[in-house]
């Protein structure tokens, strides 16, 4: 989720709404602040006790894919895909074929390593992005805010990523493979990094208070849950499994941002059938649940029917594509710098709260 600002998609006219909150405390704590402590029992569950918790961090992470392309489906964004096609389908053409190629000719270890670290950086601009929707909220644009705040988000996520990097089966051969030492330098030099960026964001919090415009509690607890979303990477021995203990907050946070988007937005019924189907699942939580929690399950009875006869590294280099395409999609359909973007999706962020039913 691209992490600029939102004020410039708001009509002049336009003050911030007295609710802090992007829907309400309860909502807001579930699905954004509280995210990391909501998913504690399914990491614990997933690490220690049964492979039922597994399965259920696999569901939301294909549900969590599948909720990037929905974009594809809104009405208002056909003109903009026809105009932009090669960078709406082209794309994805591109980064299928270049994965493609790389898989056959065995190129080693590059696929994961580009994986892990734009997973990293992906994952933290996301925590930027729900940020900077708090920040307009409270009717502070300033660029320096952002910077600061992001900056700080993003340094000490990639210092956490890369903080027990020598127990990744896959990254570290390629780092040792430059040098014995690398993984440790990266992490001595993100440290510096994020200090200093940590440094920065407190200074531009004290004179953003000195001002007169002191950060709400809802701002400073969502810039506190990014700055910790990557804790599992300091308890977790296993870099690979501290990874998927971290993202599973991060799908929680996703999952909750696209169903009130989509809910907000499609609250009329009326459309094509793609967006009349969104708004549906936008208005019936159970059914999306439903839907969602089928993508999910088939793909992993797929997985599960593809390791019987021998082709799991097949699954696996599916996994990795769709991940790598979210990625890509989510660049395009969050980049707020692009004024369509802002129009389309902005001023449904910055609506006052009102109460979600089923949550």
């Amino acid at each position: 989720m691209s992490t600029s600002s939102l004020a410039s998609q708001i009509p002049a006219a336009w003050s911030p709404p007295a609710q802090r909150w992007i829907q309400s405390p309860a909502f807001d704590l579930f699905f954004f602040i509280a995210a990391p402590l909501v998913m504690v029992p399914v990491v614990l569950g997933a690490l220690y006790w049964s492979n039922a918790f597994a399965l259920l961090g696999f569901v939301l992470a294909f549900a969590h894919y599948a909720s990037s392309f929905t974009f594809y489906f809104w009405d208002e964004n056909q003109a903009r895909h026809r105009a932009r096609w090669l960078a709406f389908f082209g794309g994805p053409v591109i980064i299928t074929a270049v994965f493609c190629l790389l898989v056959y000719f065995r190129v080693p270890l590059i696929v994961q390593v580009v994986l892990f670290f734009w997973n990293a950086v992906h994952v933290a601009r996301q925590s930027c992005g729900i940020l900077s929707v708090y920040r307009n909220r409270a009717g502070v644009s300033d660029p320096a805010q952002k910077a600061a705040a992001n900056g700080a988000i993003l340094a000490v996520s990639v210092w956490l990523c890369l903080w027990n990097i020598e127990t990744h089966m896959e990254v570290q051969p390629l780092l040792a493979a430059v040098w014995p030492r690398l993984g440790f330098l990266l992490w001595a030099l993100a440290g510096a990094v994020a200090v200093a960026a940590l440094a920065r964001a407190a200074l531009a919090f004290v004179r953003r208070a000195r001002a007169g415009a002191p950060a709400a509690l809802p701002e400073l607890a969502i810039f506190a849950t990014g700055l910790t979303l990557f804790h599992p990477y300091l308890w977790i021995p296993d870099s690979a499994r501290a990874t998927f203990a971290m993202l599973l907050p991060h799908y929680l946070q996703y999952l909750g941002l696209v169903w009130l988007l989509h809910r907000r937005k499609f609250g009329e019924a009326k459309g094509s059938r793609p967006q009349m189907a969104l708004h549906h699942l936008g208005r019936n939580l159970l059914l999306l649940v439903t839907v969602l929690g089928a993508i999910g399950l088939g793909l992993f009875v797929i997985k599960e029917l593809l390791t019987r006869v021998g082709y799991l590294t097949l699954f696996e280099a599916f996994y990795l594509l769709v991940a790598f395409l979210h990625y890509y999609a989510d660049g395009l359909f969050w980049a707020f710098r692009d004024p369509h973007v802002r129009r389309s999706i902005g001023p449904y962020l910055m609506l006052s709260g009102r109460p979600a039913p089923g949550v």
